[in-house]
């Protein structure tokens, strides 16, 4: 996200909104296990390191391509390249495993949608 600040400010707050909107069904899907099983000071210890890695992550980013402005572009090909990397890997053969394909389609054709509709406002 603070890579694409460097860019443009335009696109930095398009990613921004799209981490947002994708941060809520994330959240959810690490808090239903810990609800069920009624552990709440474990849940609370979870969410928070996990709503803490990207402001480190931003931060990180922010400060290292200061430092070597060569490197914003590396930095947003590495992590488009984690997200397809961890889509195709992990995320397609669960959903074909549960027999949910057509589940990973909709949300695909949603996210893609949603970040197009997204960008005609950015």
């Amino acid at each position: 996200m603070a890579s694409s600040f460097w860019v443009e400010v335009r696109l930095g707050l398009l990613v921004a909104l799209g981490i947002a909107i994708h941060n809520i069904p994330e959240e959810f899907a690490l808090a239903v296990p810990l609800v069920l099983t009624k552990k709440m000071k474990l849940l609370m210890k979870f969410l928070v390191l996990s709503a803490l890695a990207e402001p480190f992550g931003a931060i990180f980013g922010i400060a290292l391509t200061s430092l070597i402005p060569e490197f914003n572009a590396f930095f947003l090909a590495f992590a488009a390249g984690v997200m397809v990397f961890i889509s195709i890997d992990e995320l397609v053969p669960l959903a074909y495993e549960y027999d949910g394909m057509h589940y990973f389609a909709i949300g695909l054709i949603a996210g893609i949608t949603s970040l197009l509709i997204l960008s005609t406002f950015f």
